[in-house]
C-alpha cells in the first residue's frame, strides 16, 4: 500500500470517528430508506388531490420516505400554488430530462430517482412501490441524521466506492396533513390535504467515497438526507426523521 494511499484512508478514518465522538451524546433518529417516492403535484391539477392522498399512504409504511413537492406548472389556470418554489420546478425538470419524459406532468412519481409513473393510477403506483422495494437503497454509504444541538441536523456519511460524485441533498418536510382551500382554478371550492410536504431542499455538498459530514441549522419539523447522482440521477442512499 502506496503512502498516499495510506494518509487518505487515515484521515477518513478519523473524521468518521470525530462525527461520531462528538455526537456520543446527541439523540440518533435515522430511519434508512428502502425507498424514496417524490409526488410532484399542484393544487390546479384535478387528479393531484388523489395523488396526495396515495402519498399520505406510502408515508406510513415503514422504510418508504414519500416527499410532496408542489410545482406551478398549472398556475395560469388561475390559482397559484401556495407551496410550489423554484427548487422543485429544477427537480420536477431534472428528472423529465434523465428519465426522457416528454414534457412536464402531474400527480407524478418517482422511485429512487430511476423510474418514474403518473400518480394516477393508484393500483399501478402500488405496484410500481412494491417492485422498487424489491431492490432497496441497500448498497449505499452508511447514512444517519443526528441532532447534536437542539437547533441543528448533522448528517454524517460513510465511505463508499460511488460510480461517479454524488449530491448531498437536505431537506425538511412537514407529515401533516396539511389542507389548504382552494377558492380558483380547476380545483375551485375543494379542499386539499399535502402529506410529508417538503419546506425546503439544498444541495449541501458531495460525496466522493470518503466519509463526510454536513450540519444545518433549519431542518424541521422534520429531516431527511437524499445521496444521489447529479442532474436527477438514480438515488444511492437515504435517511429521514419521523414523527415518534
Amino acid at each position: 500500500m502506496f503512502p498516499g494511499m495510506t494518509g487518505r484512508i487515515l484521515a477518513a478514518a478519523l473524521l468518521w470517528l470525530a462525527a461520531f465522538v462528538s455526537t456520543a451524546n446527541a439523540q440518533t433518529i435515522t430511519n434508512r430508506a428502502q425507498a424514496v417516492v417524490e409526488l410532484y403535484t399542484s393544487q390546479g391539477c384535478t387528479q393531484c388531490p388523489r395523488a396526495n392522498r396515495l402519498v399520505g399512504t406510502f408515508a406510513g409504511e415503514d422504510g418508504v420516505l414519500a416527499l410532496t413537492m408542489p410545482v406551478a406548472i398549472w398556475d395560469y389556470l388561475g390559482w397559484h400554488d401556495t407551496f410550489a418554489q423554484p427548487e422543485f420546478t429544477l427537480r420536477h425538470r431534472a428528472y423529465s430530462r434523465a428519465l426522457r419524459v416528454r414534457g412536464r406532468q402531474t400527480p407524478w412519481l418517482v422511485f429512487n430517482g430511476a423510474s418514474q409513473l403518473s400518480a394516477s393510477d393508484w393500483d399501478e403506483a402500488r405496484a410500481m412501490l412494491d417492485q422498487t422495494r424489491t431492490t432497496p437503497l441497500a448498497n449505499g454509504p452508511d447514512v444517519r441524521l443526528t441532532r447534536p444541538r437542539s437547533s441543528r441536523v448533522r448528517v454524517t456519511i460513510g465511505s463508499g466506492t460511488p460510480r461517479a460524485a454524488a449530491d448531498v441533498w437536505m431537506l425538511a418536510y412537514d407529515p401533516g396533513p396539511i389542507t389548504v382551500f382552494v377558492t380558483d382554478g380547476a380545483n375551485r371550492t375543494r379542499r386539499i390535504e399535502h402529506y410529508n410536504l417538503v419546506r425546503w431542499i439544498e444541495n449541501v455538498g458531495s460525496w466522493n467515497g470518503g466519509a463526510v459530514y454536513f450540519e444545518a441549522s433549519r431542518c424541521s419539523p422534520e429531516c431527511a438526507v437524499i445521496v444521489q447522482e447529479p442532474n436527477g440521477g438514480r438515488i444511492i442512499t437515504a435517511a429521514y426523521t419521523a414523527p415518534r
